[in-house]
């Protein structure tokens, strides 16, 4: 802990005196073993944490959970953020300063001065630095941050995919041998928060991971974690969600496009997107940053778009739906308790360069890189999502080649899991378990690699349908790629991806109206409602045009749901709850939705996102409204 940490915890004990440490969740006294409670007891419904009638768990730490979203719904409480902050003891002489990190973005930059304006007035200071998305990534793993703005899109349409953002121990990066995929909140047991809350929110994922399957009370069982689990998020304040996003794509009539579904973009590969281009052999557009195009080592949504389009894995979303079909397979099966798959695999699939054909053994290289190489960043899903059996040794790391997956025939390979799990098709369908030809890194126990992994990951193969050709990082840089005329799904409509690589709303607006990109987003600086005419549906998904614009063309526009949430989160181990509940109270989520989002998305109450939530949309809004 470094010492402003530390400073702050003193400070926040000197404070709240004793008091502090004796307050629970369940509204009795108990044994902090000497730990720093988060400061707020919720005992006289200040904080709008009212008791549930008959809703007492076994340990009571349901006595206090919120019957409802506890910190209004698009309403900016102050004198309830002033509150909670006064009992914990801040006041003008004794302020809380809060380090706030966020996206390189002018919709976030405005919410960040709107709430910076209103915690002024309870006492607390924030100061607020931005990056982008790959240095935000960075600095928030190494704790670098009280406050920061993430988002996640869907790897699979199941709350479980969600939920783990919050699991405690996967929200802790600085462990020895960790290697979590959730949110940054550094949710230790030296964080500021009851044990009792913890606990139970790790007890409402195992829940949650240990009903898999279609049978009523597996259903039950997770619909009854999930609303738990929300409610706990509440109660804690440890994460705060702002909105759900709509992704919205345009593009001109030159190009024959169909919109990528609800799973967004980066499930979705060019080549089923672009069916037609007039005028040119190159499909051009705009790319953000992005640090890696190994799928082993892929961690946004830039860097997975890309590796959607040079490498295939076993399955995929049918252009970004919720659909998963056979990509490299073409059959598979599994026993009664969902444990035990074999596949085959599709015969003739050819890699990019010289590497030939694809077969078993590559597969189970590729899915032994993903569990066993030091430059995976995505060891979470085969371990900890799948959980596929392996042997691990005294320190918990997995021993080489014990990795249950096998080669049983030249085309047939087998994966075995610890435990049953209902989605391991749609796991399997992600950009990390993308097939790449056996032994071209040597970054795996019995294999020296025809490359290094630098050298791979910035000049990729795999067997998809684009053949990388160049990629200068940065802003300003420049990303390419070639249609592969081998490829096993047919040959891509558009000859050549060309991206420009820009950061700043201002560029990839101008790029777009200059017609140098075919297809693109419009950041939300540059956009107008009010020339947006969406008169066709199908499903969720909206269809029209959008214009004119500045250079007097209008183009197409599509409107989709994505099963996403973007997030405002906190590193819990310097920042108490009175502060975290204070920022809830001040947050007015319709307002931001609306004024600085321009209605591209509806305002969050949830982690889940309403297409997966108990009961969908219904369901989503009959929680957080307590009915």
């Amino acid at each position: 802990m470094s010492d402003k940490d530390e400073l702050r915890r003193r400070q926040f004990l000197r404070v709240t005196g004793a008091s502090a440490l004796t307050a629970g969740i369940a509204g009795c006294s108990g044994d902090s073993g000497g730990e720093p409670s988060d400061g707020g007891d919720g005992s006289d419904g200040e904080d709008g944490s009212d008791s549930e009638d008959g809703s007492d768990g076994e340990d009571g730490s349901d006595q206090l959970m919120p019957s409802s979203y506890p910190y209004g719904a698009n309403e900016n409480r102050i004198s309830e953020a002033r509150a909670v902050m006064e009992e914990a003891g801040y006041g003008p002489d004794n302020r809380f300063s809060l380090d706030w990190l966020q996206y390189n973005s002018p919709a976030w930059e405005e919410i960040a001065n709107t709430l910076r304006a209103r915690l002024e007035s309870v006492h607390v200071d924030m100061n607020i630095s931005k990056a982008d998305f790959g240095a935000l990534l960075e600095r928030t793993e190494k704790g670098e941050m009280d406050a920061f703005t993430l988002g996640w899109i869907a790897d699979y349409p199941g709350v479980r995919n969600f939920a783990q953002l919050v699991d405690p121990d996967n929200t802790i990066y600085d462990a020895e041998g960790a290697s979590p995929n959730g949110a940054r909140l550094f949710w230790s047991e030296d964080s500021y928060t009851d044990p009792e809350v913890r606990s139970a929110m790790s007890e409402a994922f195992a829940q949650l991971s240990e009903n898999p399957g279609n049978k009523d009370e597996a259903e039950s069982a997770r619909a009854e974690a999930t609303l738990r689990l929300e409610k706990l998020l509440w109660e804690s304040a440890a994460l705060l969600p702002v909105y759900h996003s709509v992704e919205d794509v345009f593009w001109y009539d030159r190009v024959d496009y169909n919109p990528p579904g609800g799973m967004g973009v980066s499930r979705a590969k060019t080549s089923t997107s672009v069916q037609g281009l007039e005028g040119s052999d190159t499909l051009k557009g705009t790319s953000a940053t992005f640090n890696a195009l190994d799928p082993i080592a892929s961690g946004n949504t830039a860097s997975g778009s890309k590796v959607m389009d040079i490498f295939d894995a076993p399955l995929n979303y049918v252009n970004g739906t919720v659909e998963v079909e056979p990509l490299l397979i073409e059959d598979y099966t599994t026993n009664d308790d969902l444990t035990e798959y074999e596949f085959t695999l599709k015969q003739g699939v050819q890699f990019h360069g010289d590497y030939g054909e694809l077969t078993a053994d590559d597969m189970v290289y590729s899915i032994r890189r993903l569990v066993e190489s030091s430059n995976s960043t995505n060891t979470y899903f085969p371990i900890s999502v799948l959980n596929i059996d392996r042997e691990e040794d005294e320190d918990g790391n997995v021993v080489p080649g014990s990795v249950a997956v096998e080669a049983t025939g030249d085309y047939t390979f087998s994966v075995t899991l610890r435990n049953s799990f209902g989605y391991a098709l749609e796991v399997l369908s992600y950009s990390a378990f993308s097939a790449v030809p056996e032994g071209i890194v040597g970054d795996v126990e019995g294999y020296d690699g025809d490359m290094d992994y630098q050298q791979f990951s910035t000049n990729p193969v795999g067997c998809g349908p684009y053949v990388f050709e160049e990629w200068n990082s940065g802003v300003g840089g420049e990303f390419r790629a070639s249609a592969f005329t081998d490829y096993h799904g047919g040959e891509p409509a558009a000859a050549n991806i060309q991206d420009a690589i820009l950061s700043e709303p201002n560029a990839i607006y101008n790029r777009f109206l200059n017609e140098n990109a075919d297809v693109s987003a419009i950041p939300t600086s540059q956009f107008d409602p009010g020339l947006s005419d969406l008169t066709s549906q199908d499903g969720a998904q909206q269809t029209g045009t959008y214009g004119p614009l500045g250079n007097d063309q209008t183009v197409n526009m599509s409107r989709t749901p994505t099963i996403d949430t973007f997030y405002i989160a906190f590193n819990m181990e310097n920042v108490p709850k009175p502060v975290r509940q204070a920022m809830a109270y001040v947050m007015t989520g319709d307002d931001f939705t609306e004024s600085v989002f321009k209605g591209r998305g509806e305002s969050a109450y949830h982690l889940t996102p309403p297409q997966i939530f108990p009961g969908g949309g219904e369901g989503y809004a009959d929680h957080w409204q307590g009915e």
